[in-house]
């Protein structure tokens, strides 16, 4: 008899196929509500254009998360059932089987319910002694487990979808989810997302038939992999006015109300037109950064920021940051890195544990020597903001600790006092390449680093070690080669 209902309700949900693009995966919600563009590329854009970048730090997070999700199962949940499958058709199958057995927990469960083009994955089923399912005299609910602090929006319309299609298997709608967060547990109401999951779920019907399309995002993260690189091309290319860097999606839509759809349009507006229609400074900005795209030139804001005041020694520096990717995810800064402009070279300090994290700390102010004429050079405040926490929490350094900070000069504040740039915002890395500068390596940004220093400890492999410091010195010198070029630049002035 079970064989004849797991085959019935396989049937059923199957709609005799396996899913494919035009269903919704549960685990693409959060690409549905933050990256839409990218859901349209994926139906619309030319195949080609997709580009697949390897997100290691992703796929180890993953794994570290599953490897500690199942070691806590087994220990809570005697008798729990694993699904294990060549496939996600015979997965399926086999979470049928499992819930039809009345196992009482089922990890790596898959849910379908393709007649209405939705399915995902589980990370537990829990058998519940109540409430009559197809299965019995009992009925199973879902326990996700997530690694945040908090519910975040895409969690909480994820696991209702996934209770939804559970619901129609097993023909009992279990009211809420248990999911697990870093050190706190909540349960998520179904009939608090439920309408806001369905017009979701509208969205990206219409989306999927080319019935809506949404703007990408600001370059150089126009959309995520794999069609960053196509998104970013595209909004370059056509002029959108997301390359301005001060305008919300309102005031974009200001601006196209009144026949501006490009930044060659802004530029051509005119700034009085353009303060008919948006606020200060919004209109000056958007105008301003206009022109500097139509004359590829900065233009300047305003004198006395730039270029900043140099010293006999003057270091351009950048912290990289990491987790350990253990149960407690101890973070910790694992590298300072400096460009030495006068020896015209690149110095690192690399800690290994969280315990030598000072260390590098107390090499890099040994490393000073004449802080009365020295000037530390960074990109945002992170780097400053990092080291007055530590001199918080480290009185022995503490004085170390304030004078480094007291030698930090923000570049990024006086760049973006002093000058508009034809670039879509003052990150360095959209601010670098505006003016020609390119990191040396495609596979290894900021989360990528992680990852390499993270199997560098595990390996010992210095190749490894060697692509974490290449990019850091990237971008150490990509602060003097901007810094450089907006010294030499032809700037146009305000009017």
């Amino acid at each position: 008899m079970q064989e004849t209902l797991t085959t019935s309700l396989f049937n059923r949900f199957s709609a005799g196929r396996a899913p494919d693009k035009t269903d919704f995966n549960a685990s693409k919600m959060f690409s549905l509500l933050e990256d839409p563009f990218g859901i349209w590329c994926s139906f619309h854009a030319p195949a080609e254009e997709a580009v697949n970048e390897l997100n290691r730090y992703e796929n180890l997070k993953v794994r570290t998360d599953r490897h500690n999700r199942d070691a806590w199962i087994r220990d809570h949940f005697p008798g729990v059932e694993f699904i294990s499958a060549a496939n996600d058709t015979q997965r399926f199958q086999a979470t049928l089987q499992a819930m039809a057995d009345g196992k009482p927990a089922i990890v790596n469960a898959s849910l379908w319910n393709l007649p209405k083009n939705i399915y995902g994955s589980v990370n537990m089923l829990q058998r519940v002694e109540s409430g009559n399912s197809v299965f019995g005299p009992f009925h199973y609910r879902i326990v996700q487990f997530k690694r945040a602090h908090d519910l975040k929006e895409h969690y909480a319309l994820q696991v209702s979808l996934l209770n939804h299609i559970l619901s129609d298997i097993q023909g009992y709608t279990c009211r809420y989810t248990h999911v697990e967060l870093k050190g706190k547990a909540v349960e998520v109401d179904y009939l608090e997302h439920e309408e806001r999951l369905e017009r979701e779920l509208n969205y990206f019907r219409l989306i999927r038939d080319g019935k809506a399309k949404h703007e990408a995002h600001k370059p150089p993260k126009a959309s995520n992999p794999p069609w960053r690189v196509y998104a970013n091309k595209m909004v370059a290319q056509s002029k959108d006015l997301q390359m301005l860097p001060s305008l919300s999606a309102e005031m974009r839509q200001c601006l196209k109300i009144y026949g501006m759809f490009t930044t060659d349009d802004v530029a051509h507006a005119g700034l009085d037109k353009l303060r008919t229609i948006l606020e200060e400074p919004f209109a000056t900005d958007a105008y301003y950064n206009s022109v500097a795209y139509l004359h590829h030139k900065p233009v300047l804001k305003q004198e006395g920021f730039f270029p900043p005041p140099p010293k006999k020694r003057n270091l351009y520096f950048d912290f990289e940051a990491t987790e350990t990717f253990t149960k407690d995810n101890v973070s910790f800064v694992y590298l300072i890195g400096i460009w030495d402009k006068e020896e015209d070279k690149y110095v690192s300090f690399v800690a290994k544990t969280p315990e030598e994290e000072i260390k590098i700390f107390e090499q890099f102010y040994d490393y000073i020597k004449d802080p009365a004429n020295t000037v530390l050079y960074h990109w945002t405040e992170y780097e400053a903001k990092k080291m007055r926490k530590m001199a918080q929490e480290n009185k022995h350094d503490e004085q170390k600790l304030n004078l480094l900070v007291s030698l930090c000069y923000d570049l990024k504040v006086a760049v973006q006092k002093a000058f508009y740039l034809p670039a879509p915002s003052f990150s360095l890395k959209a601010a670098a390449p505006a003016f020609g500068f390119n990191w040396r390596q495609d596979d290894c940004g900021a989360m990528d680093s992680m990852v390499y220093f993270t199997n560098w400890l595990k390996t010992g492999n210095e190749d490894l070690l060697k692509k974490v410091l290449m990019y850091n010195e990237d971008d150490c010198k990509a602060m003097l080669y901007l810094e450089n070029k907006l010294k030499e630049a032809d700037v146009l002035k305000l009017k």
